[in-house]
């Protein structure tokens, strides 16, 4: 029996050392029944990690990662300073509630709700893994190698300094000094030509979309999309009802005549030049040229996302696409989420001068900026030469992850598994031998505590081979064989 003096008396875990199930998983498995089975009841108060950890001869880890799916799927509450906690309502008595609301004449049942047309032909994404860095978790970069102690002190003073100023908001456009410094971070490292007008601190990807589509979009715009591509472009294309052209890439990245052929008139064109997402090819000049060429003549907008533009693995970067168009037709946008960490929810937007008065509108009306002391944090990081000193460190770094976890798949899963080595980015590519649905591989390798990503994820139609991106960043030497030995099983268990 598992004991806890400030938490829940759990009743006997029977965990199997020998499984071939993860002890994280079995937890799992063994809490959620816990849960169900009202041996605990609702607003019960559940043991602290470390301690339930130590009564259980399991690592902090192990346990965090049980409550973190927990979590995740309903089963557990978290809340901040208080702990953990079992939900009043949990997730099978919500589904049966759901059910009897949707039965024909159930009582009380009033209309269905009324939902935007835009959200309703949206499909639902796939739910996370959980919040934490697993091994084969491709765009996540290295935690353990982040600078903890020196961002912390240097956010410190930061805060201390908000608070005796009297500082009470940040303004909607974003940190005037974090505008300026990522517009002559931008200017050296990747050739954007800006100045900080023009430049937003956003959250992320996702964040600019939104709001360009919101501003310079109408239903029924076409857009180009990768194929295979990252699905969050189309999903928000989707959602702002946009018809949506799959454009196949090649080694030069997208194929501008075949998105002229598919859509010529299209208003809009989202690529990964820098890093073609997921395969990792960098846009040839001759096609970043061609692509602008069009964008000039049907009066179009490119949506140039800066995907792992950092991380190239010898020569120098490719200079953006923005960089080359002297029209104002590129859109441009990043994050700190691969330089920095991506808990911290960072990043930037870069328009054109004709549009930053819309921009600037909307995001004070329905943008929230990101916190003010992170924002301060990280142009303090950039002003002293921190930033970019992390950055040359952290490539090195990657270029031997990968070429660790190279040697150690080729040794391993020798007829399993084809590896691709990238040119850059956080992940290399394993081809699955025909046949094989990567789909399935990727849920096995996740029941073993793995995080690879299907190829398929990204493909939007036609027919690719099976392949897995694997990430290296946080694939530690020591625990590399263990995950690979887990990925090889993976790929071999039928279901």
């Amino acid at each position: 029996m598992a004991r806890h003096s400030s938490g829940a008396l759990l009743p006997g875990l029977s965990l199997l050392r020998n499984d071939r199930v993860p002890i994280s998983r079995q937890l799992f498995q063994e809490l959620r029944e816990v849960v169900l089975s009202g041996r605990l009841k609702p607003g019960t108060r559940m043991p602290a990690t470390r301690n339930l950890a130590a009564e259980l001869g399991v690592s902090r880890t192990t346990v965090a990662q049980a409550y973190e799916q927990l979590q995740s799927e309903g089963y557990l509450h978290a809340r901040e300073k208080s702990g953990t906690f079992i939900p009043e309502v949990l997730p099978e008595e919500l589904g049966a509630l759901t059910q009897r609301a949707a039965a024909p004449g159930a009582p009380g049942m009033g209309a269905s709700a009324t939902l935007a047309q835009r959200v309703i032909h949206t499909a639902p994404s796939r739910p996370e893994r959980g919040v934490l860095a697993q091994p084969f978790h491709p765009g996540i970069p290295s935690i353990a190698a982040f600078p903890a102690e020196l961002y912390v002190r240097i956010q410190r003073r930061v805060s201390l300094g908000l608070i005796r100023s009297g500082a009470a908001r940040c303004p909607a456009e974003g940190a005037t000094e974090l505008r300026e410094q990522v517009t002559a971070y931008l200017g050296a490292s990747r050739g954007v030509v800006c100045d900080p007008s023009q430049v937003f601190i956003i959250s992320g990807t996702h964040q600019a979309l939104h709001l360009v589509l919101l501003g310079l979009s109408n239903p029924g715009d076409g857009a180009w999309t990768e194929n295979p591509g990252y699905p969050g472009a189309r999903k928000s294309f989707a959602l702002f009802r946009l018809r949506t052209s799959a454009v196949p890439v090649d080694s030069e990245g997208l194929v501008v005549a075949e998105g002229r052929r598919l859509h010529e008139g299209a208003r809009f064109a989202y690529v990964t030049p820098a890093r073609q997402a997921p395969l990792g090819h960098t846009m040839s000049l001759s096609r970043r040229l061609e692509l602008l060429s069009w964008a000039r003549e049907r009066d179009a907008l490119v949506l140039e996302d800066d995907y792992d533009g950092e991380y190239r693995f010898g020569g120098a970067s490719a200079p953006s696409l923005q960089s080359l168009d002297p029209d104002g037709r590129v859109i441009y946008f990043g994050t700190f989420s691969k330089t920095l960490l991506p808990s911290l929810g960072v990043g930037y937007l870069v328009v054109p001068k004709r549009y930053v008065d819309i921009v600037s509108r909307l995001i004070d009306l329905i943008g929230r900026p990101p916190n003010l002391s992170t924002q301060l944090t990280i142009a303090r990081l950039i002003e002293s030469g921190t930033f970019e000193s992390h950055v040359r460190t952290m490539r090195t770094y990657y270029r031997r992850r990968q070429d660790a976890l190279q040697r150690q798949l080729k040794q391993s899963l020798a007829g399993l598994v084809d590896i691709e080595v990238l040119n850059a980015g956080l992940h290399l590519i394993g081809w699955l031998p025909e046949g094989q649905d990567d789909r399935r591989v990727a849920e096995n390798a996740w029941r073993r505590g793995l995080l690879p990503r299907p190829l398929s994820d990204f493909v939007v139609e036609g027919r690719f081979p099976p392949a897995l991106m694997l990430g290296f960043s946080n694939l530690a030497d020591e625990h590399m064989p263990a995950a690979v030995e887990a990925l090889r099983q993976s790929i071999l268990e039928r279901n």
